[in-house]
Order: structure tokens, then C-alpha cells, then sequence
């Protein structure tokens, strides 16, 4: 329900009609009558009397730039351990296609 409202007080309160209400059942049963229904009904004419004179947007078609997808290189990194020295060391092997004009 668009008009439905918890306040800071811990009341309830219709934002259509401005009017307050202790509990959930009360604004149900407010939803229910004559003030919020004849509320209802005045809010809709208004919409339908206000959505013609407003023209229907024309969507504008937007170029899609092309452009040719590079991507990202292949890789693979792997940890190293000198034999003899014991010391640590990543390798980085990167796979990188070049395209070549001829």
C-alpha cells in the first residue's frame, strides 16, 4: 500500500487521507471506507485527467558504439622455491596474442 505509513511515534498514518490511526487494524478498516474510497477515486481522476495532456515520450535510439574486444591476457603465476638458497620467488607467465598486419 503506497500511502501507508509507520510514523516515529509507532502510529500509522494514511498519507492519501492525512489521518492518523493507534494500530494495523484501524487503518485496514480505513482503507476499507468511505473517506479513503472517495480519496481513491478523486486521486485516479486526477492521474487520468493529467496523463493526456502530458504526450507519451518518444524513445530515441541510441547508436551502439562497436568496437573490437581486446580482452584480458591470459595468465598463470606460480611460487617458487630455490633449491639451494631456499628463497621465495613468484613466476608470472603471461599468454598475449599478437595480432600481426601483413
Amino acid at each position: 500500500d503506497p500511502y501507508f505509513m509507520k510514523n516515529h511515534l509507532g502510529s500509522y498514518e494514511c498519507k492519501l487521507c492525512l489521518t492518523l490511526h493507534n494500530n494495523e487494524g484501524s487503518y485496514l478498516a480505513h482503507t476499507q471506507g468511505k473517506k479513503h474510497q472517495t480519496n481513491l477515486a478523486r486521486r485516479a481522476a486526477k492521474e487520468a485527467k493529467e496523463a493526456p495532456a502530458q504526450p507519451a515520450p518518444e524513445k530515441v535510439k541510441v547508436e551502439v558504439k562497436k568496437f573490437v574486444k581486446i580482452g584480458r591476457p591470459g595468465y598463470k603465476v606460480t611460487k617458487q622455491r630455490d633449491p639451494e638458497t631456499g628463497q621465495q620467488s613468484l613466476l608470472f607467465q603471461v599468454k598475449a596474442l599478437l595480432k600481426l598486419d601483413v
